[in-house]
């Protein structure tokens, strides 16, 4: 389901075209989706939803256990707001400021940020997410409503999304400040640790 920013409404299987083919076909270089007969360019959409009486696609709650299981086993790394981890004798004031990140807007605005990194990764890769200790999951979960519920994670509510083609989870406990990434190194993890540049984030190796 597309609503254009005009109010005109299209539903159906979408497919999409790069800004070459706009350029070509209209002398106009976007990005556009084609539903039937119809071509609405990047910039005229206001919405995309799954059509009325559709959700995201849904998975068992042991649809990643064997994966997990072998993650949780090999090396993770931190996507932190730090660049690295604090020492035990370091004579800052670690604790003062961990407080101060911790406050309820703080961390809804750096739940965003992981968010918004996590829609980033998921525009490359399929992506399944859980916010109830993997009961429940969701395949490529809409953007927007993803976002929302990360950004409101309560307090007893633990988040994961696995990345299956990439052999790679990221874990956030609902209070932390960090996620943590576990999978290997490689072109997936070079994405991430971009992509948290970019966002005011470090991606550092944890070693314990």
């Amino acid at each position: 389901r597309i609503v254009t920013e005009d109010g005109f409404v299209f539903t159906g299987t979408a497919e999409s075209f790069g800004s070459g083919y706009g350029l070509a076909e209209f002398g106009r270089e976007e990005e556009s989706l084609r539903i039937g007969d119809a071509f609405v360019f990047l910039s005229e959409i206001g919405e995309i939803a799954p059509a009325e009486g559709e959700t995201a696609d849904a998975l068992p709650g042991d649809a990643f256990e064997s994966l997990m299981g072998r993650l949780l086993e090999g090396p993770c790394m931190i996507l932190d707001i730090l660049p690295e981890q604090v020492p035990a004798d370091a004579p800052g004031q670690y604790f003062a400021a961990d407080r101060y990140f911790r406050k309820p807007e703080r961390l809804r605005a750096l739940y965003r940020r992981f968010a918004e990194l996590l829609i980033r990764l998921n525009c490359y890769d399929g992506m399944a997410v859980t916010f109830d200790g993997c009961e429940h999951w969701e395949r490529n979960p809409d953007p927007e409503a993803f976002a929302q519920r990360l950004e409101e994670l309560p307090p007893e509510g633990f988040f994961r999304a696995v990345f299956e083609d990439r052999e790679t989870m990221m874990d956030l406990d609902p209070g932390d400040t960090n996620m943590t990434v576990f999978g290997p190194r490689g072109p997936f993890l070079d994405r991430v640790q971009g992509l948290a540049a970019a966002s005011g984030l470090f991606l550092w190796e944890a070693k314990e």
